[in-house]
Parts: C-alpha cells; structure tokens; sequence
C-alpha cells in the first residue's frame, strides 16, 4: 500500500468539512480505495506542500465493491475518499453510507460535473464526483480491416456479423472481444446490446421485460450466444472479464472490442501498452438500422458517512478534480474526465481521442435505467452474470436463462 503526500486545500464551504480549515487538516492521514492507479507524478508534485498523507490503496473493481459493502454494512471505517459507480446510487445512498457533497465542494465544480454526476443523485442530493465519464464506445483495428478488404466499420449489428466472417477468411481467427465472464465486465455487453436492439430491461415500474422473445434484452443475448457458436468470439470468451478481453485486442489477436469506455481509446494507441498503436479506432455502437444506444457508466469519488478526516476528504476531490490533474490521468491512466469545461479543455488543445466520435456517441448515450439504479440493482447483477454466463456457454437456453433472471429481479423488486 503506497503512502503519498499531497496538499490539501480548499475543504467545502459548510457542513461537517467547513468545520475545519485548510490549515486544521494539515498533517492528517486519509485512506482512498478506488480500482485505479494516479500518475506518481501528479501527486508527487503537491509533495513539497507537505499538505495531508495519502493511503492510495488500489484493488479491482469488484473486491473494491464487496469491500465496501461489507465495511458501510457493519458501519465500520474503512476509507475517507471511496470509489462510487453509478450503480451504486440506490443501494449506497438509500442505506445513507455516503455523505452528500452539495455543502463539502464548491458550487462551480458541481456545476462543471453536473451532466455526468446526474446517475449519483437521490432525493436532490448528489453522493459522488465524477472522476470517469465513462460511457460504451466500439473500437477496431484499421490495419486487420483493410487486410479484410473492409474500408469502414460497420453500423449494424447484422453489418458487423458480416465484417466478423470477413475478418475470420483474412486469418483473423476470433474477430470479436467480447467479455462474457460470469461478472460485472460480463453483462455490461448485454445492458449495450439490449440498448442497440432499441429496448430497456425494465419498464418504468421496474417490471422486466427481457424475457420476453422478440425483446430488445432477448435479442440481445440471443446475439452473444450467436456470437460464441459462429465463432465470432473465442470459446474462451465465456471466461473473460472486461480487462483481459481488452488485452486480446491491444495485442492483435482480435479485430474489435464491441464494447469498451473511450479512455481505452487512449491505451489502445499507447506504444507502452499496446502492440497495435496507431492502429486503433474509435466508432459508434452498432445497432439494428443504424448506429445503436449506448449507455454511461460514470465513475466518481464519494465521502462514506463513517470517515474520519470528511475534511481532508473533500480537499483531495477537489485536488483531483483540478484540471490539470484530471488531464494528466487522462494522458496516463486514460480515465476521461467528467468536467464539461476540462473537456472543453481537452478538445481545443486537440488532446482529445477520437474527440469527434466520442461528441458523436454522446448524443445516443441514454441512461441503462431512466428512473435511477434500483437499490437492489447488485443482486440483479450477480444474477444475472451467472444466468447470461450459462445461456452464453449453452448450458441454459436463453429462454430458460432470461426467465429466471425476471422471477429473480421481479423477487428483489418487491422485497
């Protein structure tokens, strides 16, 4: 566990964190749990500050979320500044395990992020700052499609079937990285496929319709299945997290990432990570007639009620928050920043990934559940990444997977 220093300054301007200045919170120490790594650089350039020591603790996504649920269930401490994903929203602001920020951070910030941190807003209240404005984007390899005579990416699903069986009779042997692991990496192609089929999960009343043949989400998984049996997609993909489906395609061995967030844009260029720099590029979701609906899943950083040092906490958010900071994790960490002026930022200077595509599939981002992340949102997760991961390996059909799926979320939504 890494033990950083960097300046604090700037705490909020009410509530329990305007009870202490800048200079009250100097010398403290903050633990931060979040699944991604800072430049050592950026920090280390508030080191001379001598401000507030920094537990940076980096863990996976998903061990960062059991963590988590396990510490705020028994209210017990375990981070001053913690990872909140969207879907988090309901489960983590209906128990009150996180502290609202409209009175910890500045007004203008808010402001700035207020487009992205709408998915962690409850009752008016906004529980995290964005820090990941991520959303589902398609990238391929330019240099395996011209080798397939394919000049442009297609922009249906039915279009990029057809791409997939040109790829295989050019050598490529699985065109398709498709995550399809029994996790949360899993089903995430699912939630954007069920989008670009033109549907929802679940109807404004939380009453699932995926089950239903000729849906949108059972088109949606009949596809993935389609998928694994045409072998668009490795055997193997059925075992896949998101991350090292993503490797597959950095070192050439696929053709396209179906679904993945724009800061892998950035890494997928990168010469220090990836065999294919140069080669990657960015394009629009595909869907039934056209380009598809894809779906955000912003990222942000929260202040658990059981804190210690709220703060120091808010300090290092807004720390964060800054843009030069924001942009050099960017640069780094491909982590896309939240703020509309950052952005704004990124764009003129041209530093930007596929700026112009990720403007495009913007406008088509449509929120996965329109009334907000149900509060029982995780317990549909884990069902659904084992049901979608034995209809996928053709343990289930999709009929039988999708069916127990609803009983199961229909259970928890009026539990």
């Amino acid at each position: 566990m890494a033990v950083l220093v960097v300046l604090a300054a700037g705490a909020g301007s009410s509530g329990a964190a305007s009870k202490q200045s800048a200079e009250d919170i100097r010398g403290q120490t903050i633990n931060v749990l979040v699944p991604y790594r800072i430049p050592k650089e950026v920090i280390s350039s508030f080191t001379k500050a001598t401000g507030v020591k920094v537990n940076y603790v980096v863990t996976g996504w998903d061990a960062t979320h059991s963590k988590l649920v396990v510490a705020n269930t028994a209210r017990t401490y375990i981070a001053d500044v913690a990872e909140f994903d969207w879907s988090f929203t309901g489960q983590f602001a209906g128990a009150k395990w996180v502290e609202p920020l409209d009175d910890l951070l500045p007004k203008p910030l808010l402001a700035d992020l207020a487009s992205t941190d709408a998915a962690f807003k409850a009752g008016g209240k906004t529980y995290a700052a964005c820090f990941s404005n991520d959303f589902r984007i398609s990238i391929y390899n330019k240099k395996l499609f011209a080798k397939a005579g394919i000049s442009k990416f297609p922009t249906t699903l039915t279009g990029l079937g057809h791409a997939a069986d040109k790829l295989k009779a050019a050598g490529v042997k699985y065109p398709l990285s498709i995550p399809m692991a029994a996790s949360e990496g899993g089903v995430t192609p699912w939630y954007l496929l069920t989008l670009a089929h033109g549907g929802q999960l679940f109807d404004k009343n939380f009453k699932p319709t995926f089950q239903k043949p000729g849906s949108a989400g059972y088109k949606a998984l009949q596809w993935e299945a389609m998928a694994v049996k045409k072998g668009w997609v490795s055997p193997g993909a059925v075992s896949l997290d998101d991350a090292p489906a993503f490797g597959k395609f950095t070192a050439g061995q696929t053709a396209v990432v179906l679904a993945t967030g724009p800061g892998n844009l950035v890494t997928a260029n990168d010469p220090k990570e990836s065999s294919i720099a140069g080669d990657a590029v960015g394009a629009l979701v595909p869907g039934v007639t056209g380009p598809g609906a894809s779906f955000g899943l912003p990222e942000g950083l929260s202040i658990p009620v059981t804190a210690k040092h709220k703060a120091a906490a808010a300090a290092f958010i807004k720390w964060w928050q800054k843009p030069a900071n924001a942009i050099a994790i960017y640069k780094q960490e491909g982590n896309l920043p939240c703020g509309a002026s950052v952005i704004k930022q990124l764009a003129a200077s041209g530093e930007l990934a596929g700026g112009k595509l990720l403007a495009a599939e913007l406008k088509l981002v449509k929120p996965l559940f329109p009334q907000g992340a149900p509060v029982w949102y995780s317990q549909f997760s884990s069902d659904a990444q084992g049901l979608l991961n034995a209809a996928v390996k053709g343990q289930m059909s999709v009929s039988d997977a999708l069916s127990q799926l609803a009983s199961k979320a229909t259970v928890h939504a009026n539990a």
